[in-house]
């Protein structure tokens, strides 16, 4: 984790010290006006080569700081939002609590997302039972357990099925064959599509109504309570068996398999569904963050390498550095106040 309060950006850069009226300073001695002149004329100029690379990386940095402040919304500082960008954050690095559940919750929530086509797939499977239909399903079958990637996976779909539709005599049939492949497609579009569909494909879950009753769970939580830990705790305990049966396929760690992680899992989800339009905004707000980092880090240690005690600083030096309010609101905001943790990544 990158933890950019600690470097001199927080502070700023080269800051001039507070200094006395030239008319109250002595001429000699401490701090008088003569050992100042001495020392500003015994100053070098900073490299010309120092002021091109800086004046390069200006150019970068300003078109990202400008995209920076397009981008950024009063949404992204929102309290609440601010919570659930938390949470992103620990799960992506598996911190605390939510440590080994990253995978398991993009999980979940995938299932929830598809789950008619999950119960689509699993319906027709159940109800076309014709020779050539199930010569489909085995084809389907063996690509994902040889593991194809997607762009694979859905051209070989479509090509199988275009040569089964041939075969297929009734139109009722033909439908099926067709829309059993377009809820492939659908699936396969999603990262982890592929993965998922391959755990239900082989887990002993025999009622895939099930994602619509967690679906539906989720969905009636009430925002008031998704705070309410306690609360959720209790939503899990009353539905546990819903929840158990989906063990095999979210890959919960051993470890981790309790009533708590699902109320964690689905308090994730749910602020997911709350803040899933502005929470793409903000990552792309984050990725252009990160670029701009890489520019300001170059010019913070042109800055470091070029003190202003050493050097005659060209004015520009003292100039703000565009988009650095607002890296620092963020470095403020993703900062938890106790431990000092800054839930904000540049690398």
């Amino acid at each position: 984790m990158t933890n950019p309060v600690n470097d001199s950006s927080v502070s700023g850069v080269n800051s001039p010290p507070k200094t006395i009226p030239w008319w109250n300073r002595p001429v000699t001695g401490d701090g008088g006006l003569l050992g100042e002149l001495l020392t500003k004329i015994e100053k070098e100029d900073v490299p010309e080569a120092a002021l091109a690379l800086r004046n390069l990386q200006l150019m970068d940095l300003r078109v990202f700081a400008k995209t920076a402040e397009a981008i950024d919304s009063p949404k992204f500082t929102d309290e609440d939002f601010l919570t659930f960008a938390r949470i992103k954050y620990m799960l992506s690095k598996g911190i605390g609590d939510y440590a080994e559940l990253d995978e398991s919750v993009r999980l979940l929530q995938l299932a929830i997302q598809a789950k008619d086509s999950f119960i689509a797939i699993d319906q027709t499977e159940l109800r076309y039972r014709g020779y050539k239909q199930q010569e489909f399903y085995s084809f389907v079958d063996r690509l994902l357990k040889n593991q194809e990637n997607t762009e694979s996976f859905r051209k070989k779909v479509n090509t199988k099925a275009k040569e089964i539709l041939i075969q297929v005599k009734t139109e009722e049939g033909q439908n099926a064959i067709k829309a059993y492949a377009r809820h492939m497609e659908k699936i396969s579009k999603h990262i982890l599509g592929l993965k998922l569909l391959l755990l239900f494909k082989t887990s002993n879950l025999s009622d895939y109504s099930v994602l619509r009753s967690i679906a539906d769970i989720i969905l009636g939580i009430e925002m008031k309570h998704i705070y309410d830990f306690k609360k959720l705790v209790d939503v899990v305990q009353d539905n546990y068996d819903a929840f158990e049966k989906l063990n095999h396929i979210i890959q919960l760690p051993e470890n981790r398999k309790d009533v708590e992680v699902y109320a964690l899992m689905i308090q994730v989800i749910s602020l997911a569904h709350q803040y899933e339009i502005t929470y793409v905004k903000f990552e792309q707000l984050m990725k252009v963050i990160q670029k701009w980092y890489r520019n300001y880090q170059a010019i913070l240690q042109i800055y470091q390498e070029y003190p202003a005690s050493q050097y005659k600083l060209p004015h520009e030096f003292s100039e703000p550095i565009p988009g650095e309010a607002l890296y620092l609101k963020y470095c403020k905001c993703l900062t938890d106040k106790k431990t000092g943790i800054v839930y904000l990544d540049l690398s």
